[in-house]
């Protein structure tokens, strides 16, 4: 069955990586698009500056071409040509001065500035300065003539105002914004485009994922590029861990129904017995097997809720730092009462500085199972020995005096139900070893079943110290 999902609540808080990805690649495209209109614009500058200057300094040379001594005086015959020239460029103005030695004018604008003298007859000087309320250009060269006897040299400035110029670097600009502009609009189709067929594996991913049975655990298998393939197998390992804890759950849900079924099943049956015999013929013994089927019902109860506990807990709970000496007199504490019924003593050997990174709750659970067990299947009238030696790693250890566990059962004893081959006419519901196993697993840690000499079991738990217990190490049973 394949079920709609809901729209997440958490929507207005998403955000799209197709458009956070088209959104940088624009901010990248629009920058390069800025760089290129400010490149061209310097680039048009130039080329406008360079064009003004040669057009000047020809006027320049020409005019200086044409400076003669008549008479004893200097003359000039300016060659209107190259003024004109000048002012085929739209609205500009164009000045000129020509100056003797000392400064004296010839002919032209006698304030137009001449600048410094040029240190070559072949080489203008060119520079920008301010005439009359406009920006012009300027140009000027010299020529150096024999006058009356002696070598006078001669200043000839010509200016020109630079709206054209202007005009000309604005149109190159706005040319090049255009082309910005296009090739901006063209990139963000084309990001657009490739962003789209990038991400079309996750969108197959996700179809894949949206049309398969609730029941439906097979490894998602599709075409991808390296870069998701981390992703695909990210969700082939949750989605078989997944399958893995329901084939767990629904097994141990089926087997804790039957085993809760028979002994409710045998007190009902013993119930109805005693209840036809009447009050008079109910013997002693048949309340005590009601009493037993009680107990053992109360008891695989409070286990398989224990076993529920720390499955839930394996997860989710916090670790803490805690003291493995606490954690044994805590858990002696709430088992006082069962020894003594049995006249067991505890007898403890603590390290107190021992400490582990851990579950309080689920580790106190499982070191009261070992507990019960010792007490159990230990013999009345002995004691149990709880110890925290000091070590390579953290440890706690429980030693009793019982039938201990043969080597053919030490796997046997920690699957969930099972017991091993001695004692088993003592009451217990096979889940005890199973929840210790569990809690050590969700700690990194060990359980060891080791004989006790002469007689006995002796059960080690072993932990990570607190330097490694983050990293991920496969435990020991």
């Amino acid at each position: 069955m394949t079920l709609k999902r809901e729209p997440s609540s958490l929507s207005g808080t998403t955000w799209s990586l197709r458009r956070r990805l088209l959104g940088q690649l624009l901010l990248v495209f629009a920058g390069l698009a800025v760089l290129l209109y400010l490149s061209v614009q310097a680039v048009a500058g130039r080329a406008a500056d360079a064009t003004q200057d040669n057009i000047l300094g020809a006027s320049a040379i020409a005019i200086a071409e044409q400076v003669r001594v008549v008479e004893g005086a200097v003359a000039v015959d300016l060659p209107y040509a190259a003024l004109e020239m000048l002012g085929l460029a739209g609205e500009d103005r164009v000045f000129y001065r020509i100056a003797g030695g000392g400064g004296a004018l010839i002919t032209g604008y006698d304030d137009l500035p001449s600048g410094e003298l040029p240190k070559s007859e072949d080489t203008p000087l060119f520079f920008t300065a301010q005439y009359r309320g406009d920006t012009v250009r300027v140009a000027t060269t010299r020529r150096s003539i024999l006058s009356g006897g002696s070598r006078q040299t001669i200043l000839i400035t010509v200016a020109q105002t630079r709206e054209a110029h202007g005009a000309l670097t604005t149109s190159i600009a706005l040319s090049a914004a255009g082309v910005g502009g296009g090739f901006l609009a063209l990139a963000g189709l084309l990001a657009w485009i490739a962003i789209s067929r990038t991400l079309k594996p996750v969108h197959e991913i996700e179809r894949a994922l949206a049309a398969r049975a609730s029941d439906d655990f097979s490894a998602l298998e599709t075409a991808a590029p390296r870069e998701i393939l981390p992703l695909i197998d990210a969700i082939n390992d949750f989605v078989e861990r997944l399958r893995l804890t329901l084939d767990t759950s629904q097994q141990f849900i089926a087997e804790a129904a039957h085993r809760i079924r028979t002994p409710l099943a045998a007190l009902k049956a013993q119930a109805e017995v005693s209840l036809k015999a009447g009050p008079e013929k109910t013997s002693e013994e048949s309340l005590r097997r009601m009493l037993r089927a009680a107990d053992e019902t109360s008891q695989l109860t409070t286990q398989l809720l224990a076993q529920a506990m720390v499955a839930y807990r394996a997860e989710r709970a916090e670790r803490q730092r805690l003291s493995l000496a606490n954690l044994a007199r805590t858990a002696v504490r709430d088992l006082e009462v069962a020894a003594e019924m049995r006249g067991i003593d505890f007898r403890m050997d603590l390290t107190e500085d021992v400490e582990i990174q851990g579950d309080e709750i689920a580790l106190l659970e499982a070191i009261r199972n070992l507990l019960d067990n010792a007490i159990k299947y230990g013999p009345p009238d002995d004691f149990v020995q709880v110890c925290v030696p000091t070590g390579p790693a953290p440890e706690i250890c429980i030693i009793d005096h019982g039938p201990g566990v043969p080597r053919k059962d030490r796997d046997l004893v920690f699957e969930r139900f099972r017991r091993g081959s001695v004692e088993p006419q003592t009451a217990g519901s096979g889940l005890g070893l199973s929840i210790v196993r569990q809690v050590m697993l969700s700690h990194r840690g060990r359980v060891r079943l080791e004989n006790n000499e002469p007689q006995g079991l002796k059960v080690r738990l072993i932990f990570p110290p607190i330097r490694a217990a983050g990293k991920t190490t496969r435990p020991e049973t």
